[in-house]
């Protein structure tokens, strides 16, 4: 197999475990402190990269303490955020929220750089727009707790997005990801300590989530999309990643059951397809549609 399609396989691999961890994690905040749930989750996936990667941790300096520190503030907030969303809407309904991360990234870049944004960034905030209405607007136009949590958690993983490509190659990404872990982990377990909401889980259900979570969705997915997103374009990742409120919405139908009406299917798909608009220009559009006639 050569590189780039171990890249692509591995990656897609790794955006099925984004996927499938709604499930998980709204199973798991029903049995503990969201901040409790959090401190497992990214202790445990700094605590294997540190064994995976031990010989680089001598490599650890003060830029990547600092950068570290600063990325660690958006990617915090943006997992509280979508924690706290999860208990109070839907599994499937949050994965595609989720997935408007990917059109907000050209959004505020635009915002960022003082222009406005290009004609697909245009039509895929309307696709996208209408298609978190159907998901979320009940037929009293209210926007339920939850739904707006996750929205909040979008933009703050938009932002994480951005400073990603701006940092990571400034230092070592490992080195990076699980400084980030390390501190998230810390903060979120100090809290719950302080709030007296830790303890050692002892239900099966929870140990499942944190496990699959901290290794597969967070020390896994990291550190293959730090190794190997160099042997792919930019474009084929984002299309790749893209897929991730998919695999969430079947993940939430198989596992706990949620009902797939005809609006969430709807609604996912307009978000699905402006997701996929934001990432393509239209030549390339225009190119894929073309082809086979």
């Amino acid at each position: 197999m050569s590189l780039k399609l171990k890249a692509i396989f591995l990656l897609l691999l790794g955006t099925i475990f984004w996927g499938m961890t709604f499930v998980f994690i709204k199973d798991a905040v029903s049995l503990m402190s969201v901040a409790g749930f959090l401190g497992y989750r990214f202790l445990l996936a700094g605590i294997v990269l540190s064994l995976i990667f031990y010989r680089r941790l001598k490599l650890i300096n003060k830029t990547t303490l600092k950068y570290g520190l600063l990325m660690s503030v958006p990617l915090l907030t943006s997992f509280l955020a979508q924690t706290i969303g999860l208990q109070y809407t839907s599994a499937s309904k949050g994965g595609f929220i989720t997935g408007l991360s990917v059109v907000f990234v050209p959004v505020i870049l635009s915002i960022i750089q003082r222009k406005l944004p290009s004609s697909n960034i245009f039509i895929a905030v309307l696709m996208a727009t209408m298609g978190l209405a159907m998901l979320t607007l009940s037929s009293s136009l209210d926007l339920n707790i939850g739904d707006s949590w996750v929205f909040l958690s979008a933009i703050l993983f938009a932002i994480y997005i951005i400073m990603v490509g701006k940092i990571s190659r400034k230092c070592d990404g490992v080195l990076l990801s699980l400084t980030q872990f390390l501190i998230v982990g810390i903060v979120c377990t100090l809290y719950a300590g302080i709030s007296d909401d830790l303890f050692i889980p002892t239900q099966y259900k929870l140990w499942q989530a944190i496990l699959f979570t901290a290794l597969f969705a967070t020390a896994f997915m990291y550190t293959v999309q730090n190794y190997y997103q160099k042997y792919i374009s930019e474009i084929t990742t984002s299309i790749i990643f893209s897929f991730e409120p998919l695999f969430a919405a079947v993940t939430a139908f198989f596992y706990l059951n949620e009902e797939l009406t005809e609006k969430t299917i709807i609604g996912g798909l307009l978000i699905f397809v402006g997701i996929l608009f934001a990432e393509l220009k239209l030549e390339n559009i225009k190119t894929l549609l073309s082809v086979g006639k």
